[in-house]
């Protein structure tokens, strides 16, 4: 075999021009990849070759620019508006607005409530921007924007007739005004009040020969000074009731400065001629020392000498009424809407939420739908003081109604509408209104917070539940218990109502530990058993300082009683013995006093003080004695203390415990 023929033939070599796919194969091989590989991993491929993430073009070409805000020249709001919804309607910064109400003198914070009309305008005219105020709202919420004598002097006077006056008696408690009461409608309405002290506005219907007049009952009690101001803002003429014995007291220098504050003509009626004392001369002094000269003296304030007791001087009074309501010239119009004032409110068992009414315009009618407040109501029942059903009421009629949706609030103005319907719009509107307003008036301040905390922290806390038979009650009740002078029990009013004692009030107070009071209420029978089981403290009254004094004696024993140190004795220890029972015993000599077994002995060796403590034992020579008198010798041994030595005195205390006053 030949040595070419025992190789492997290999193609010949080519030679020339190299093909297209050659060419194609090497292009492709020098070209960058556009794609991610192991060479772009280990950095060996050039920049220009390597891999380039894709860029995305936007298909939007937008210029960005920054756009002018367009700030209004005017604005309507409605007041209040916190400053922050202030600013958003002007189209500014709220820090802006802050900035520039500083500089007003004015500080606020971010949602404080401005509710000046001319803080408001002048912020939108430092910003060029006119505001107004809108009322349209508010209008729609007050019904109308008239008030009740605004009313009836626009009314035809053709259509006005003359109306019974509203008399309000009003003076110190005891001085008789219930009782000439009784004696104007030949009635016995003293006898029914609890303490004769009448607790809330009574209001009567009473015909004279002089004409008709409608009465109103105000309680003398200092702690109804708010039912008192109710009455006399709703009356025509002020009988101020002083006794002829007594002279002018607290209550009837308040009663006059309300009725002066009021510009009400007022009458002195100076009662109780039947009694022994009696010096109307001393009355006439007393007024004439406040500016308030009698005809008797040649003044105009008129006077009348009476006794509730045995008719003196009632015939008088009621001519004075009739004159004085003859110079007023009292009219309304009784075709128009009922409007007026809610003298008293209560719930009813049976009838439920119900409310006494002075009709001061107009005529209330069966079915009529009303509007007080936040609550509203479909008139069902209307009642005089007899509780006898009438179909309707006029002007200066005072009448207890029923068909409430709630308790409508003490002295609340009324007024009837179309509907119930719209009647129930307007009180949920009045009602999202006002909480909207409590919450912007909320602000949150740390630092007041923990400073109210420590405060409390400090106190003790008195938690009460009340419960009364009228709003009026309730609310001079929540007064009085407030005006308690004291720094050191803090009142909590854990619940407040009208009407019986239930059930949720005895399950509220186990639960807040709190006392209940009830004025002029009962307690629910079924709920009895509970109460016993869980010890719950009810208190009823019927006289409102009873209720106040029994607060008072309540508050006092939460406070935790003084510990007060009287020194007794002062023993020497002039020798020691150790008793291997028993522990050191000091030989000692009485120096001062008498030393008991019952004292608390402190122990100074010089002037620092090294044991305070119990006394065990001691003893008079080898028998146990309860005391040991001045110059004699004893051993004394103390509990738990055995460091004891010669030339340590050794005083001894009575202590005491004192309860603390509010």
């Amino acid at each position: 075999m030949t040595e070419t023929g025992s190789r492997r033939s290999l193609p010949p070599a080519k030679k020339g021009p190299p093909t297209k796919d050659e060419e194609k194969k090497k292009r492709r091989l020098n070209e960058p990849s556009k794609h991610f590989d192991s060479r772009d991993r280990h950095g060996l491929r050039d920049d220009e070759e390597g891999f380039h993430r894709r860029k995305f073009k936007s298909h939007t070409h937008k210029s960005h620019f920054e756009e002018e805000i367009l700030r209004p020249k005017s604005i309507a709001v409605t007041l209040p508006i916190s400053v922050k919804d202030l600013a958003s309607e002007m189209k500014l910064k709220a820090v802006d607005v802050i900035s520039k109400l500083l500089t007003h003198g004015i500080k606020c914070m971010l949602n404080d409530p401005l509710d000046d009309e001319v803080v408001v305008q002048l912020v939108g005219q430092d910003f060029g921007c006119e505001i107004t105020i809108d009322t349209s709202k508010q209008d729609r919420l007050d019904i109308t924007g008239k008030s009740i004598l605004e009313e009836i002097a626009g009314t035809d006077p053709s259509q006005l007739v003359l109306r019974p006056p509203v008399v309000t008696f009003m003076g110190h408690v005891d001085h008789g005004k219930t009782s000439l009461i009784d004696a104007l409608r030949k009635s016995n309405l003293a006898s029914k009040e609890a303490g004769a002290i009448t607790q809330h506005i009574g209001a009567f219907s009473c015909q004279t020969p002089n004409g008709d007049i409608t009465i109103l009952d105000t309680p003398g009690h200092e702690a109804f000074t708010t039912i008192r101001s109710r009455g006399a803002s709703v009356t025509d003429i002020v009988v101020l009731v002083v006794a002829g014995d007594e002279g002018f007291k607290v209550q009837t220098e308040e009663a006059i400065r309300i009725a002066k504050e009021a510009k009400l003509p007022m009458i002195f009626a100076i009662n109780k001629m039947d009694k022994e004392g009696f010096d109307p001369e001393k009355v006439y002094r007393q007024m004439s020392d406040r500016d308030l000269l009698p005809e008797a003296w040649g003044g105009e304030i008129p006077t009348v000498n009476c006794s509730a007791l045995n008719g003196q001087g009632i015939s008088e009074l009621s001519e004075l009424l009739a004159l004085q309501s003859e110079i007023l010239e009292l009219k309304a119009n009784p075709e128009s809407r009922a409007r007026g004032t809610v003298l008293e409110s209560q719930i009813i068992k049976g009838l439920g939420p119900s409310a006494t009414l002075l009709i001061q315009n107009g005529t209330l009618r069966i079915s009529d739908a009303i509007v007080f407040g936040e609550a509203y109501a479909r008139v069902k029942t209307i009642q005089d003081e007899h509780g006898k059903q009438l179909k309707s009421a006029g002007p200066s009629h005072a009448v207890r109604v029923t068909g409430l949706s709630d308790v409508p609030s003490s002295g609340s103005d009324f007024i009837v509408v179309k509907s119930e319907k719209e009647a129930r719009k307007i009180t949920e509107q009045r009602e999202a209104e006002s909480r909207k307003n409590r919450l912007r008036k909320q602000s949150f301040n740390l630092g007041s917070m923990l400073q109210a905390n420590a405060a409390r922290q400090e106190k003790k806390i008195f938690n009460v539940i009340v419960k009364a038979d009228v709003q009026g009650s309730l609310e001079a009740i929540k007064d009085s218990l407030l005006k308690i002078p004291t720094q050191k029990v803090l009142i909590q009013f854990v619940s407040e109502g009208l009407g019986m004692i239930t059930l949720t009030d005895a399950e509220l107070a186990m639960t807040s530990n709190a006392v209940i009071f009830g004025f002029h209420t009962k307690t629910d029978k079924t709920i009895e058993s509970f109460i016993r089981t869980h010890k719950i403290s009810i208190h009823h009254h019927d006289v409102i300082y009873h209720l106040v004094d029994d607060a008072k004696e309540l508050m006092t024993q939460l406070l935790d009683k003084l510990r007060v140190e009287n020194e007794m004795a002062e023993i020497e220890v002039r020798a020691t013995f150790k008793a291997s029972n028993l522990g050191v015993i000091a030989g000692c000599m009485v120096t001062s006093g008498t030393a008991k077994r019952s004292h608390i002995a402190k122990v100074y060796r010089g002037t620092e003080l090294v044991f305070e403590g119990e006394i065990q034992s001691l003893k008079r020579v080898k028998e146990d004695v309860k005391e040991v008198q001045k110059g004699l010798e004893c051993g004394v041994l103390l509990k738990g203390f055995n460091d004891v030595q010669v030339g340590d005195v050794i005083k001894t205390f009575e202590v005491q415990y004192i309860q603390q006053e509010l």
